[in-house]
């Protein structure tokens, strides 16, 4: 009987399995540490420029304000006393002694009243058929906000602007100098004091803006048409 002569290997091949090159544990979290370091960076920058432009904007809001303010009351200022000689001309002392009358009605520290005949009826009784001819403006507060208020033919206030800090007014008379007297008032100093919407956490307080102009009216202390 033939038998079969099995052979046996006496070396084993190993394939060999290339691996291919990647992070280490080590290396991955310095590479995240390094990202969060950048992405905190930009994060701050993002943060620093957002509130200076913030900043800058309310400050051009508030600077703004005063300037419109400033205009709205001058030229209605400048209007007071417009109207005809046969109608009666503001007197007294801070306060007009009767009205409705041409001029300067009211002359307080913080709010002024006035009146003119836009119309030309030879009326300037407070109606509705003679619009915006008593005009007052002073400050109250609107939805817990100080404001700079109009107010017509003795309606309820309007609101010009918002985050009004302070109104200074004064009167003057020919010469420039300071007067209580309505019939002597040639100009009206006005003096507006803003704030920004927001406390500047850079000082801890409101930002401030003041706008000071002498308002000439060219109709005080002349007899009408």
């Amino acid at each position: 009987m033939n038998q079969r002569k099995i052979e046996i290997p006496t070396r084993l091949h190993v394939k060999r399995v290339s691996h291919t090159p990647g992070f280490t544990l080590i290396e991955l979290l310095i590479a995240m540490a390094v990202g969060l370091i950048v992405l905190g960076a930009v994060v701050t920058a993002f943060t620093v420029q957002s509130k200076h432009l913030n900043k800058q904007d309310q400050i051009a809001e508030m600077q703004q304000n005063a300037r419109m303010a400033m205009d709205v009351m001058s030229k209605e200022i400048m209007m007071a006393g417009y109207g005809a000689s046969s109608l009666t001309r503001c007197t007294g002392t801070t306060t007009a002694s009767s009205t409705p009358c041409l001029g300067i009605s009211a002359a307080n520290a913080a709010s002024v009243s006035f009146a003119a005949d836009l119309n030309g009826n030879l009326d300037i009784t407070p109606a509705t058929s003679n619009p915006n001819e008593n005009i007052t403006y002073d400050l109250y507060t609107s939805s817990g906000v100080q404001a700079l208020g109009r107010a017509s033919n003795g309606g309820p206030r309007s609101p010009v602007i918002e985050n009004v800090d302070a109104l200074t007014l004064s009167y003057l008379d020919g010469a420039g100098a300071v007067t209580t007297n309505l019939a002597s008032i040639r100009a009206v100093r006005i003096t507006i004091r803003t704030r920004t919407a927001q406390i500047d956490p850079d000082v801890g307080t409101y930002r401030t803006f003041t706008l000071t102009a002498n308002v000439a009216s060219r109709n005080l202390g002349v007899p009408g048409y």
